[in-house]
């Protein structure tokens, strides 16, 4: 997992790998507030946004995830937002598994989640051993509007992989 905020990024993207660089680039360049919520192709069916809008909730109402194929660049766009975090999601009781068709799991709990905080700027990337619980509130709900990029493994380097 990685944490950041958008005018940090321009003198810390050289410790990224170049794939995350092309999303947050396009991040940078994408005015959003022209954009209604939908899917943006990126890459075809490699790379792409998720444009969404939903208010968040306590975490105990949300429903850990994690992705296999896919890594996920959030970034908030308006609102606050917490997300849960930890790792090893085969150490994790699985809820719902959607990962053959919608490559998401969802778990119950995450053993020894931290909490991260998103202030509109901000991102977190999510690797396939990151699980994620989004949408949390802080104090109290909040309408979050934010880009999610999907980024296929395939498009890393064959060491990731």
């Amino acid at each position: 997992m990685i944490v950041c905020c958008l005018r940090d990024w321009e003198r810390e993207k050289f410790a990224l790998h170049p794939i995350i660089n092309k999303g947050i680039e396009y991040i940078s360049q994408t005015d959003f507030t022209t954009l209604t919520p939908g899917r943006f192709d990126i890459i075809s069916d490699k790379m792409f946004c998720l444009l969404q809008e939903m208010h968040t909730a306590p975490a105990s109402q949300m429903r850990a995830e994690s992705h296999f194929k896919f890594v996920d660049i959030q970034f908030l766009l308006q609102g606050e937002e917490l997300i849960g975090v930890g790792r090893d999601p085969a150490a994790h009781k699985v809820v719902e598994d959607r990962a053959e068709k919608q490559d998401i799991v969802f778990y119950q709990d995450i053993n020894n989640e931290s909490l991260i905080r998103l202030e509109p700027g901000m991102f977190a990337v999510f690797f396939p051993q990151d699980l994620h619980r989004p949408c949390c509130s802080n104090q109290s709900q909040s309408f979050i509007r934010k880009a999610v990029i999907k980024i296929h493994l395939s498009l890393f380097d064959d060491a990731y992989r």
